[in-house]
């Protein structure tokens, strides 16, 4: 599998597996890094690239408001 295609796939399971207790953070932070050191040679490969980082950023996003929302709810059940 092209590097390209792969960071598109991670950027989808990073959202996918966002809300399943935040463990989309794994794939986003692959993803992320795959596409940061790969150079896209052809318009596709770039397309796949920057779309595929887009979705991690995302993915990203939606597992830190996940994983904060579980961080607040364990802080105020057990302190207030």
């Amino acid at each position: 599998m092209r590097s390209s295609t792969k960071v598109v796939w991670l950027g989808y399971a990073s959202i996918a597996l966002s809300f399943i207790w935040g463990t989309g953070i794994v794939p986003a932070i692959m993803a992320r890094r795959i596409a940061r050191s790969t150079i896209g040679t052809t318009p596709r490969e770039v397309n796949d690239l920057r779309g595929g980082n887009l979705l991690a950023t995302i993915g990203l996003w939606l597992n830190a408001l996940v994983l904060g929302v579980i961080l607040w709810s364990m802080i105020s059940t057990y302190l207030l």
